[in-house]
Order: structure tokens, then sequence, then C-alpha cells
């Protein structure tokens, strides 16, 4: 992993750059033989642009919106599971002993 920092790849005119954010996202910037810059986001293509700093710029505003919209369900799902915990559900459900292997889900 690149640990967050751009990492430069290639030699002479096949130039590019890798932005590696966990196992999650993994951005590159490659220059193109018109001398324009190719952005893309985990295999998707974002588009093309005139210079490597537009290009990289695009990469990490995306990684950026999608690991926010991620802390956000991250939030709701801890919620959901604090509220749903045995230590909850043991005070209303009855006393009968589970069996073992039984788990809460259906």
């Amino acid at each position: 992993m690149g640990k967050g920092k751009w990492t430069r790849w290639g030699r002479g005119s096949c130039e590019g750059y890798s932005l590696e954010i966990g196992w999650s996202f993994h951005g590159q910037v490659v220059r193109n033989l018109d001398c324009s810059w190719r952005a893309s986001l985990n295999t998707t293509e974002l588009d093309v642009w005139k210079t490597k700093e537009e290009a990289m710029r695009i990469v990490e505003q995306r990684i950026t919106r999608d690991v926010r919209a991620i802390l956000e369900d991250w939030a709701l799902w801890e919620t959901l599971l604090a509220s749903s915990s045995p230590a909850k559900k043991s005070s209303s459900s009855s006393s009968k002993p589970r069996t073992p292997g039984q788990t809460d889900t259906p």
C-alpha cells in the first residue's frame, strides 16, 4: 500500500501516479501521448484533464466524498448495533436459555 501518498511509477514518457487508501481505494493518474492526464479510481475512468494536478485533485475529491459517505453509514450501523445489543435484548426477552450455536438473527 502507498500509505496515503501519491507514488510515481514509470519512466520517460510513460509516467503515472498511484494513490492507495487502505485496501479500498486505488486512484491512478496516467499521462497520455498528447500530454493530457487520465484519472481513474478503482478502475472507473474519471475523465481526462489538462494537468496532472487537476487529475490528482479529482481523484482526491472522489475518495474524500466516498469516505465521508462510508463514515456516515458506519455511524448509522454502529447505532443500530448498539440498539440491538444482546445486553438490551436479554432484559426484554424471555428467560428461556439459548440452545448452543443459537444466534439472534432469524
